[in-house]
């Protein structure tokens, strides 16, 4: 990677790790408890062959069922970020959310309504932070659609990405952990984008990188 393409990926970074401490606070309050949220890394794929596997992208090791909570967007940018986690870590997450004792052996993965709108309002407070400080911060205006939750297995998360064949090839990837009184729960934030969208995103990262070069 040469320098200047590092230094756009360390802005867009600092960019989203601003957001995600924003998302963390907002988390603690709603929960009342302590809640710390790492953005270990960030990648931006071009898929450029329509033959390759989506799902390989994910950062989890899941051959079982990914909850997913997704928010569309539109206006200057176009696209859908995505909240991802294997669902025996996100029935982890929600029994520590509701203070409950952690485990590593989830024997339960049955969801309820309650717990359908506890991961709903989690991936609109997370994608929300995410998406729009960063789209705030770069003056970028965005109109939101309200979240919704599903489960897929891998394959057909994989698949439902790629229908949506005007933004599947543009993505930008975030690992993430949340850590909960020492339990770390691992997942990922997916946000699809056309390619003038991820054009528009990047210039604006460039003005800010040529700011800081003067």
């Amino acid at each position: 990677m040469g320098e200047d393409k590092s230094l756009k990926f360390d802005i867009l970074n600092e960019l989203f790790n601003i957001s995600v401490g924003q998302a963390a606070s907002l988390l603690s309050e709603m929960i009342n408890r302590t809640l710390i949220l790492n953005v270990p890394s960030i990648e931006i794929i071009d898929i450029k062959d329509n033959s390759a596997d989506v799902d390989a992208f994910l950062p989890m090791d899941v051959d079982g069922t990914l909850m997913v909570s997704s928010i569309c967007f539109e206006n200057k940018l176009t696209g859908k970020a995505n909240l991802i986690f294997p669902a025996e870590k996100m029935r982890q997450f929600i029994n520590l959310c509701m203070n409950e004792v952690a485990t590593e052996e989830i024997g339960d993965l049955s969801f309820s309504d309650v717990d359908f709108d506890i991961i709903r309002e989690i991936g609109n407070i997370v994608l929300n932070c995410i998406v729009g400080g960063v789209s705030n911060y770069l003056e970028i205006n965005l109109d939101y659609s309200l979240p919704e939750v599903k489960v897929f297995n891998k394959k057909d998360f994989a698949q439902d990405i790629k229908n949506n064949e005007h933004y599947a090839r543009n993505m930008i990837l975030l690992y993430i952990t949340f850590i909960i009184d020492e339990t770390e729960i691992d997942g990922a934030i997916m946000i699809n984008l056309t390619l003038t969208s991820l054009q528009e995103l990047m210039s604006k990262i460039e003005k800010i990188e040529v700011e800081l070069n003067e």
